[in-house]
């Protein structure tokens, strides 16, 4: 495959703006200078995910994950490099002419990432000709005129790519097989399966198609709606893959993401219909679960864009079931607001806005939702007969726990009062109760608390901030250090953890040498032969070496693309350091400081090995070695007194 030219990747890079491209996967709010999300890399609920608009780049103080805008999207989209130049420049409609990506790229492709692009090019090529054979031929004809007696207009019809599935063995398996396809391959992707005879037919026959994309908004995958009367589930969804997951897929997540982030919240549906139909009533915001009740892993996506969910379900029994289900599965596994529409006569959206029209369905969405808290009273009642003095002492119990856990007196006030006044009791009476369940409450969260440290779960809070050594640069008196034999892994993008003061001085050499080229040819004199005690500091520091003797100027986005693919821990170490504040006013002085810190230490590491060695020649009463041991220790803690921190290899 022909490579990109650096000039292309430096447009591309310029005109991105990776607070714009993240934004399409995390929800980021400004803080400060940067913004900050939820990582989408590990699971997190307290935001450690920055992104600097400043420095076109990102870390993670969690996971440490870090780099620029082309790194974030092979990370999160396992992309190649080239793929993801390509897709930053589609992402920021740039007009440039860039290589096809073909299998013989010049990094490697595994029989996996190989397999995966094959399968989601088979449903592309499958989802249209689903929808040539609904909109266009006789025998999609009937499939077509039940979708507009549904009300489904055309212009819905080809934004969701609906298809027609005719009732044949092979249409699929002749279609992909003409084109070279593997027809195994198809049936490991769910289009095809194979019969007890070894026969490969097409899995879904006379249905009405709904296309089924991924959070990138890859083609993986199918829902199948029977159309007329006849034997077979109503739905039918293609089965596990390795691209296609329910728990982990939502109708028109990525299709609406853009509604969602303008919206400020995500309209939770039942049915496909229901989405297509609230987007066409100006509703883009809606998105379903694949026949399945909501997932951890649904929370988990919907929660990196929104910190809202209005959920919408069926208003009939089965319904009001699983809007509650899914409510207190967000309630529990984050933060989000909840809100819950309930649409008069138990219909569904598609049925109401059918019938009412979508100017009514969008003033009960916008004005008629139900808080949450407001939601689950009436919830509590279902079932209940509150004139019986039995039940209506359970319900009054079960409220009063509602409401204690509330974070806001005035809400606490409204919904008590409302209690009050149906059940005429005094709002002493009911404080008192509340006083009660308060206390349950704030014991219930200190005994999870407690468990989750006898557990050793971290707590996320990464903005603590990072406590520096005390490194004076007006003299050389250095405090003194822990020096450990072993070389510890880099952990300084953790918060709230004193460094020593040699990591903080490499951290702040590497730093300023990344961002001045005049600052790396100072410190690389003061450096002389002595070498960073990280092994990735030095690794660092050799490549910047090659960076600057190729002429280039210092660039952070440059430099990350320079590293090798396979150097992500580099990549994610730079944009560390990136993201990590210097002192103002650095120069010659200070670099001398701190380069006098790392010899400190190589001197009182030196010393600890002596004395380890003084110790093992006592043991073995070894009187000579250890006499010339001890003199060289008595050498070196002199020089280390009188702040002479050099070392003679």
């Amino acid at each position: 495959m022909r490579r990109i030219p650096e000039e292309t990747i430096d447009a591309i890079r310029n005109q991105a703006d990776i607070v714009d491209v993240v934004s399409h996967y995390v929800q980021l709010k400004k803080q400060g200078r940067n913004y900050i999300g939820l990582c989408p890399f590990h699971g997190e609920k307290t935001p450690s995910f920055s992104v600097s608009a400043e420095k076109q780049i990102f870390h993670c103080f969690g996971c440490g994950k870090g780099g620029n805008v082309f790194r974030f999207l092979m990370e999160h989209d396992n992309l190649t490099f080239v793929e993801a130049v390509q897709k930053v420049a589609e992402m920021t409609h740039m007009d440039i002419e860039l290589p096809e990506i073909q299998s013989q790229s010049d990094a490697p492709v595994t029989k996996e990432s190989s397999e995966t692009h094959q399968m989601i090019e088979m449903h592309q090529l499958t989802a249209k000709l689903y929808h040539y054979l609904l909109m266009e031929t006789e025998e999609g004809s009937a499939a077509l005129a039940y979708l507009k007696e549904r009300g489904m207009s055309e212009e819905m019809m080809t934004a969701f790519q609906i298809g027609f599935a005719p009732n044949h063995h092979a249409t699929i398996s002749s279609f992909l097989e003409k084109r070279g396809m593997e027809l195994e391959l198809a049936v490991t992707a769910g289009l095809l399966t194979k019969r007890e005879s070894g026969e490969i037919v097409d899995r879904f026959r006379g249905r009405i198609m709904f296309p089924i994309t991924n959070d990138r908004g890859q083609l993986v995958g199918f829902s199948g709606r029977l159309y007329e009367q006849r034997d077979g589930p109503k739905y039918l969804n293609s089965p596990e893959t390795p691209i296609f997951n329910k728990r982990k897929l939502l109708y028109h997540f990525s299709e609406g993401r853009q509604a969602i982030r303008k919206k400020e919240e995500i309209l939770l549906l039942e049915g496909f219909m229901d989405v297509i139909t609230a987007t066409e009533a100006d509703l883009e915001n809606g998105i379903a679960s694949m026949g399945t009740s909501l997932t951890e892993e649904h929370i988990e996506l919907i929660r990196r864009i929104t910190n809202r969910a209005v959920i919408c379900y069926d208003g009939d029994n089965a319904g009001i079931e699983a809007a509650f289900k899914a409510g207190t599965l967000i309630q529990d596994r984050s933060r989000m607001e909840v809100f819950v529409v309930q649409l008069p006569g138990g219909k569904d959206p598609d049925e109401f806005i059918k019938a009412n029209g979508a100017d009514k369905f969008r003033e009960i969405y916008q004005h008629e939702r139900m808080s949450w808290t407001a939601f689950t009273l009436q919830f509590l009642r279902r079932g209940k007969n509150l004139q019986n003095e039995t039940e209506q002492l359970q319900y009054l119990d079960e409220a009063v726990t509602v409401i204690a856990r509330l974070g806001q007196a005035v809400e606490r006030e409204i919904y008590l009062k409302q209690l009050a006044e149906e059940f005429s009791l005094s709002m002493e009476t009911l404080k008192e109760e509340l006083q009660s369940a308060v206390r349950k409450v704030q014991h219930a969260k200190k005994a999870s608390a407690r468990l989750g440290a006898e557990r050793n779960v971290p707590v996320d809070d990464p903005f603590m901030g990072m406590l520096p050594p005390e490194i004076p640069f007006s003299g050389m008196d250095f405090g003194s250090e822990s020096s450990a034999m072993v070389q510890a892994p880099l952990q300084f993008h953790k918060p709230a953890q004193k460094l020593e003061a040699h990591t903080f001085s490499e951290q702040q050499l590497m730093k300023a040498m990344l961002e001045s080229r005049d600052a790396f040819a100072q410190i690389q004199q003061l450096l002389g032969d002595l070498s960073f005690y990280h092994d990735d500091f030095q690794a660092l520091f050799t490549y910047l070496i090659s960076f600057y003797l190729e002429d280039h100027d210092a660039d952070i986005q440059r430099f990350m693309d320079f590293l090798p693919d396979d150097q992500t821990s580099l990549k994610n170490l730079v944009a560390s350091l990136e993201m990590m504040d210097a002192p103002d006013e650095q120069g010659l002085h200070e670099y001398q400081a701190y380069i006098l810190s790392l010899k400190k230490f190589k001197l009182e590491n030196k010393i600890k090995q002596l004395e380890q060695d003084q110790h093992t020649h006592i043991r073995n009463q070894e009187n000579e070695q250890a006499l010339k041991v001890t003199a060289e220790i008595l050498l070196l803690r002199k020089k280390l007194a009188s702040h002479d921190y050099d070392l003679e290899e």
